[in-house]
């Protein structure tokens, strides 16, 4: 297959990316943003990147589902070649053993202070935050983890709904497919946007998602539960005015049950639900292509200002913005 010409930043030095495994890792965690910067190097005239695979004594490393893949020792990586530092997460059996292996820790806090980056996918970032790398940094894990995390390391701030988070040299993302999304931002900050774009589609990702977007589905975590039929019931009226006194009705609870029942039930006030509901449809037209004002309507916005409102203070990008990134 020929490679395709793809404009980018001009090349520099290869900059070394180590992945960081360990007995039980999760395949995923790292297979998935490994492939994003293989992929980088395989489109680029000159491949930008070395991709090292590491763990704490090199050989043979055993995933979680039972595939093994090779490794380099983190003996044979000086910390100070590193440009970007990631590590991977997994089950708590093996992050555990990982959080208490001195040689590890030594030579990952010693990667720390001298990489241009590091971070983690899904729960490595608890590893990360054991050994004090996260302290004062605002961060993410996984969801099923999120709670954890922040009760037992305070000195972290802790978002529990990112895709992935930048904090100056510190990256953290969300579960699993989260660490692609967050690989492509680095690729996208290195290489330029096209790039980034080019490796989405090479991968089939249907789009390239921000980082301040949910690791949840509004629609699809509220497909179960209590409220599900009221959520399709608010999916096919968005494009009318759905405040409390409609919903509690169409609920058929008191306006003061409702509100306390749904947000305890959903994580959301009910205007807050809404907005994210019309936010998703809003989101959804815009990465198809659709105008801005198509894409309000469309949704039940008032107007394209208002839409463009709730985009600059959701995601510190206008609607039109967002549009051209997806269009990539």
């Amino acid at each position: 297959m020929s490679r395709p010409a793809t404009k980018q930043r001009k090349a520099g030095p290869r900059r070394t990316v180590a992945f960081v495994t360990f007995p039980s890792v999760q395949l995923l965690d790292f297979a998935g943003p490994i492939d994003v910067f293989s992929l980088a190097n395989r489109l680029s005239p000159e491949p930008p990147f070395n991709i090292a695979v590491l763990s704490a004594c090199g050989g043979p490393v055993r995933t979680s589902s039972g595939l093994e893949i090779a490794s380099a020792s983190i003996e044979d990586i000086q910390p100070s070649s590193l440009d970007t530092l990631i590590l991977a997460g997994g089950p708590d059996e093996g992050l555990r053993a990982l959080v208490h292996d001195p040689s590890l820790k030594k030579w990952t806090q010693q990667a720390a202070k001298v990489a241009r980056r590091y971070g983690s996918v899904c729960s490595g970032a608890l590893a990360l935050a054991e050994w004090g790398l996260l302290d004062g940094c605002r961060a993410t894990t996984h969801w099923l983890a999120a709670g954890y995390m922040a009760n037992r390391f305070p000195a972290v701030d802790v978002d529990p709904e990112a895709l992935y988070v930048r904090d100056g040299r510190v990256w953290t993302s969300g579960g699993v497919t989260a660490g692609i999304d967050m690989c492509l931002a680095m690729i996208e900050e290195d290489l330029g946007r096209l790039m980034a774009a080019s490796i989405a589609k090479h991968l089939i990702l249907s789009t390239r998602r921000l980082g301040n977007q949910s690791q949840f589905s509004l629609i699809l975590d509220s497909q179960v539960g209590r409220y599900a039929e009221l959520v399709d019931w608010m999916r096919t009226h968005l494009n009318e005015p759905l405040d409390v006194q409609r919903l509690s009705a169409v609920a058929n609870e008191s306006v003061r049950n409702f509100h306390r029942n749904f947000r305890d039930e959903t994580g959301f006030t009910p205007a807050r639900f809404i907005e994210e509901l019309r936010l998703q449809v809003a989101r959804n037209k815009l990465e198809a292509g659709a105008s801005v004002k198509a894409s309000a309507r469309a949704a039940g916005f008032t107007s394209d200002e208002h839409l463009a409102r709730v985009f600059r203070r959701r995601f510190d990008m206008t609607p039109s913005q967002y549009g051209l990134l997806h269009s990539g």
